[in-house]
């Protein structure tokens, strides 16, 4: 999947627009998430949902996979805000209770403050992801990084986020290379078998993954780094007046959205 993001960011259908305009709108769309409730949140995940499938051209499938995958990371974390442990139930607790189960000396509870909060979070978390993925998936990494250096982020740190993100593709890249050439020859047919090539696929892993990058070290030597990446653009970008209209009329809405649902939260 990591090859086919990166793909992605260089043949969608906005890949003209400029990366400032896609970046402005991803940062708005998070800051009002950060400060909405719920609704306008849901708004916002099915709105970067149509920038993303729609205007993009992203394939369903690889933008639904990778909600997934968050999806699943941010279950793990839900229990630790639904479940509640108490050493006695008290009067106070009786309201907030849903379902008890004593355990030793106290009790366990579902709370329905806590499962509220989760889905407040699951909720905030994905429109915000949504947010990124939007990033992700049209903007190369090239272009944040030259965005970077053109609002003076220091050097060091542009070049460090530059490198992780190659090292990020060539351990996938390893891994997978691996993966294939153990299924090939049978290695995950048993349960034993699984153990030992996963043994196998850890300790290949960081011996290649090392030497793939004393190469790629090797290379940008060899290529005269001087201490600074320097970026070709090889094409202007097409400023559009179409989607930057869509955005802030998008934006305000839901602005607008989030006043209207605290003025009835506030009147009830």
């Amino acid at each position: 999947m990591n090859i086919h993001i990166d793909t992605l960011a260089y043949s969608n259908r906005l890949r003209h627009l400029p990366p400032a305009q896609k970046l402005g709108l991803a940062l708005a769309v998070i800051a009002i998430v950060l400060v909405s409730h719920y609704p306008v949140q849901i708004v916002i995940l099915l709105w970067m949902s149509v920038w993303i499938v729609i205007y993009a051209g992203i394939p369903y499938q690889i933008y639904g996979g990778m909600l997934l995958g968050v999806s699943m990371f941010v279950l793990t974390s839900l229990p630790a805000l639904i479940f509640e442990y108490v050493d006695r139930i008290s009067v106070a607790f009786q309201l907030d209770i849903l379902w008890q189960m004593p355990i030793g000396s106290g009790h366990i509870y579902l709370s329905h403050n806590g499962l509220m909060r989760a889905i407040s979070v699951a909720i905030r978390s994905l429109a915000s992801t949504s947010a990124l993925f939007f990033v992700v998936l049209t903007v190369p990494a090239i272009d944040l990084v030259r965005i970077c250096q053109q609002i003076g982020c220091p050097t060091i740190i542009v070049e460090l986020s530059l490198l992780i993100y190659r090292c990020i593709f060539l351990l996938a890249d390893t891994a997978q290379t691996i993966v294939t050439a153990q299924v090939s020859r049978g290695g995950y047919r048993t349960q034993r078998l699984r153990l030992n090539s996963l043994n196998l696929l850890v300790r290949q892993l960081l011996v290649r993954t090392a030497s793939r990058y004393q190469q790629l070290s090797l290379g940008i030597a060899a290529r005269g780094f001087d201490g600074e990446f320097r970026f070709w653009q090889p094409a202007a970008y097409e400023y559009s007046a179409r989607y930057a209209r869509e955005s802030i009329v998008g934006c305000s809405l839901l602005v607008i959205g989030e006043i209207l649902y605290r003025s009835s939260i506030a009147t009830m």
